[in-house]
C-alpha cells in the first residue's frame, strides 16, 4: 500500500484528499519510483481557473477527474523494475515523466515512469530541480526544433520567467541564439541572470517600440495577440503559439501562414525531443528555477499561489504526507 493525494472534484479548498492506495507494480518497460520530490503543471491546475472553464482544463478533467492521481513529474528513487528494463536497477537517482496522454500519477509515495521516459538524476541537480525538468523541458525543446532555432539567430521569448519560459531561456542560450526575454518588472533579473542578452518589461515598456526584428518568437503566456509578436518578424522569421493558452490562436493562423506555427507536447510527443533534454542535462547547460517547495499536504496553497502571483519559474510539491 501507499499514500497519494486524490482528485475528488469540487473547489480548490476542498478539491484533494489522501488516501491509502494499492502500490503500482511495473509492466515489462515499466520502472517503478520511490518519488522524492515532483511539481505543479497547468494540466494540474487549470481546472480551478473560473467557472467557465476553457477546452484543456475539460480536457484534464476527461483524463484526470475525480479519483485519479494528478501530478506529470517526478524525482526519486528506482524501487522496482519491470522483467525488460535494462537501463535502470533498484536504487538508481532518476526523474522522468508519468504515464498517460497527459500524464498523471506523480503525486504519491510510489509512480510508475516508462524506461524510455526515465533519466538518471545528475549529482549537480537536487532532487527539487530535477523533479521539474521532464514536461517543461520537452515543451521547451519541442518548440525550439518547430521554430528552426539556428546558432546566431535571434529569438524573442515572450513570458521568459515562467516554468517553460525560463527554460526556452536556457536551452535557446545553449544553441548558441541572441535572446530577447519578456516579463513583468520583478523578474527582469531573473530573466537577465538566465542568460537573456535584453529584456522587455511588458508591464512599464512599449512592447511595440521597444522590440525589433527577430528570426524566431516564443509566444508562451497567452496574455499577447499574436498578431502583435507578428510584425515584429524578420522576412523569413517564425512566430510559435506554446502551449494550450495559444493552441487555438496559433492553430487557426497556421492555415493562413507558414510563419505561424503552434507547438504542444500532448499533441507532438517525440522521443527525440527527451533525448536532447537528456544530452543537455548531462552536459550542465541546464539550471531550472524553482520559486517555492511545498509539501504535497499544501497542493491547493500551491496552486492558488500559482494562479494570484505568477510565479518565477517552477513550483516543487515534497511527497511527504
Amino acid at each position: 500500500m501507499m499514500k497519494a493525494m486524490v482528485y475528488r472534484g469540487g473547489d480548490l479548498g476542498n478539491a484533494f484528499e489522501v488516501k491509502e492506495i494499492k502500490r503500482p507494480i511495473p509492466k515489462e518497460h515499466q520502472i517503478l519510483v520511490k518519488v522524492n520530490y515532483s511539481s505543479l503543471n497547468n494540466v494540474d491546475y487549470e481546472r480551478f481557473k473560473g467557472k467557465k472553464l476553457s477546452l484543456f482544463a475539460r480536457t484534464t478533467l476527461l483524463f484526470g477527474g475525480k479519483g485519479k492521481i494528478l501530478g506529470g513529474e517526478v524525482s526519486g528513487q528506482v524501487e522496482a523494475v519491470g522483467e525488460q528494463v535494462q537501463n535502470f536497477k533498484k536504487g538508481d537517482e532518476v526523474f522522468g515523466q508519468t504515464l498517460g496522454f497527459m500524464a498523471f500519477g506523480a503525486w504519491a509515495e510510489y509512480a510508475l515512469l516508462e524506461e524510455k521516459q526515465t533519466v538518471l538524476k545528475p549529482s549537480y541537480l537536487s532532487y527539487e530541480e530535477a523533479a521539474v525538468l521532464a514536461s517543461a523541458s520537452k515543451t521547451a525543446i519541442g518548440a525550439l526544433c518547430t521554430g528552426q532555432l539556428q546558432s546566431g539567430q535571434s529569438v524573442l521569448i515572450y513570458g521568459a520567467s515562467g516554468g517553460v519560459g525560463h527554460l526556452l531561456v536556457c536551452y535557446a542560450k545553449a544553441l548558441g541564439a541572441s535572446i530577447i526575454g519578456v516579463c513583468g518588472q520583478r523578474n527582469l533579473k531573473m530573466a537577465t541572470d538566465l542568460g537573456c542578452d535584453r529584456v522587455i518589461d511588458y508591464q512599464h515598456d512599449d512592447f511595440e517600440k521597444a522590440a525589433g526584428k527577430d528570426d524566431l518568437i516564443l509566444a508562451v503566456n497567452g496574455h499577447v495577440d499574436l498578431k502583435i509578436l507578428k510584425a515584429h518578424l524578420k522576412k523569413d522569421g517564425i512566430l510559435v503559439g506554446v502551449g494550450a493558452s495559444y493552441l487555438p490562436a496559433s492553430f487557426l493562423q497556421s492555415f493562413f501562414s507558414k510563419r505561424v506555427r503552434y507547438f504542444s507536447y500532448f499533441l507532438k510527443p517525440r522521443a527525440a525531443y527527451y533525448n536532447e533534454m537528456q544530452m543537455l542535462v548531462m552536459k550542465k547547460e541546464i539550471k531550472p528555477f524553482i520559486d517555492k517547495v511545498y509539501p504535497i499536504t499544501q497542493v491547493s496553497q500551491s496552486i492558488q499561489y500559482v494562479m494570484n502571483e505568477h510565479p518565477q519559474g517552477k513550483i516543487a510539491l515534497r511527497m511527504h504526507f
